[in-house]
């Protein structure tokens, strides 16, 4: 294989996936070099894992081999920007932070609110499948993606889509690469839609007096109002369950549905509505502090739930009683009906068994997100599996039939 170019403040600790450390760390250049290591390792059998900065790396399971961690962090370049066309390509290195600077600038942006922005690339986003608050109203990553470049494990990169919105012929490669997790290929370049921003944006905390009144509340809030909205709960002295509501539009819109927040707000038991200034503080700074609680929060268990929103508060309210306290903290979107869930617990097994049991009567998706080492051999990160599983086996062998890319990361240890 290529001498890999290992960086001292990015060693191979950083990108270690469940204490799983990589032997060397690659950070090609080029993609014309990138696309040499790809075609090398896969000569050679050696395992390479695609990342960018390592942000979201506890995502899927722990690697079968891990030999390469390859970062696309040096490839970063704005490739084309037309913003009367409103699409932007950039190279798949580039942080979301840097996207919306380049955006801001023109009055547009990416609807995508990912947790750690200024350390997600734009490959991790569409990897990873990533979303944030904003995805109820603006939708997912692959809605946004209208091309594609990629290295094959044979060391090619091919192209999916085009750089225009009509372009759309051909095998959408493009949807199947988005959160693959690296399994498939590395993502080099992506061709992106983007939107206006609103005129106006702002940011109402609310703070209500325990979880279930939240709960309550954030599933009530009027459709017509905020463009985002989440209830963050944090088991912490003098720490409130806190609903954060993101209201976006002309400033007549804005102030209209921040009005109805406020009106839904006095129907339950709501400490702050944000017109205090001591309150105020003090909320709007404990938000910030747990704006990326998925991502960041101390738990030995996290684990994301999705189900039918008219099932999901109810789905949310069971589980964190069957966790009977464990439940640290959580993260909770009704008009995305996901919840995410911090677990803290000496018996990882039995939590993640209680949350199945209640997930399962309501037929709701199970996603563990960050787990104990002790149970990376055992664990299912996907529940229930999907029956396209064996489908999903092929397109896997057709792509990578070396399983150069990430062995064992994806659904059923693919």
């Amino acid at each position: 294989m290529k001498e890999a170019v290992v960086r001292e403040s990015d060693g191979a600790d950083r990108f270690a996936i469940a204490r799983v450390a990589p032997m060397a760390v690659t950070t090609p250049a080029t993609r014309a070099e990138l696309a040499e290591h790809v075609a090398d390792a896969d000569a050679r059998g050696a395992a390479i894992v695609p990342c960018g900065r390592g942000a979201h790396l506890g995502l899927g399971h722990a690697p079968a081999r891990y030999d390469v961690a390859l970062s696309t962090r040096a490839l970063a370049a704005v490739v084309e920007y037309a913003p009367a066309d409103m699409t932007v390509t950039v190279e798949s290195g580039m942080t979301l932070a840097a996207l919306d600077h380049l955006l801001g600038a023109e009055g547009q942006w990416l609807p995508l609110d990912p947790p750690l922005p200024a350390e997600t690339t734009v490959g991790g986003l569409l990897a990873a499948d990533l979303f944030g608050p904003l995805r109820a109203t603006y939708g997912r990553a692959r809605d946004y993606v209208l091309g594609i470049a990629m290295v094959t494990a044979a060391g090619v990169e091919t192209r999916a889509g085009g750089r225009v919105v009509k372009n759309v012929a051909g095998y959408d490669l493009m949807k199947l690469l988005v959160g693959s997790l690296g399994t498939l290929g590395v993502i080099t370049e992506a061709t992106l839609k983007v939107r206006p921003r609103p005129e106006t944006t702002d940011t109402l905390e609310l703070a209500c007096a325990s979880r279930a009144a939240a709960i309550a509340l954030v599933s009530s809030l009027p459709d017509v109002g905020p463009v985002a909205q989440s209830l963050v709960a944090i088991d912490a002295p003098g720490s409130e369950a806190a609903i954060r509501a993101v209201l976006g539009g002309v400033a007549a819109d804005v102030a209209a549905a921040r009005a109805r927040v406020l009106d839904a707000a006095r129907e339950t038991t709501v400490v702050f509505d944000g017109d205090g200034d001591g309150d105020r503080d003090r909320v709007e700074r404990r938000a910030e502090d747990t704006r990326d609680l998925p991502a960041s929060a101390p738990a030995d268990v996290v684990v994301r739930l999705s189900a039918l929103r008219a099932t999901a508060a109810r789905l949310v309210t069971e589980a964190d009683a069957a966790l009977d306290g464990a439940c640290t903290w959580l993260r909770f979107d009704p008009r995305a009906a996901t919840a995410t869930l911090g677990i803290t617990t000496d018996d990882a097994a039995g939590a993640l068994a209680r949350v199945r049991a209640v997930a399962a009567r309501y037929e709701a998706v199970v996603v563990v997100e960050r787990w104990p080492a002790a149970l990376a051999e055992t664990i299912d990160v996907w529940w229930p599996i999907p029956a396209a599983l064996p489908l999903m086996r092929r397109v896997k062998v057709a792509l990578d039939p070396n399983r150069t890319f990430a062995p064992g990361r994806f659904v059923g240890r693919l």
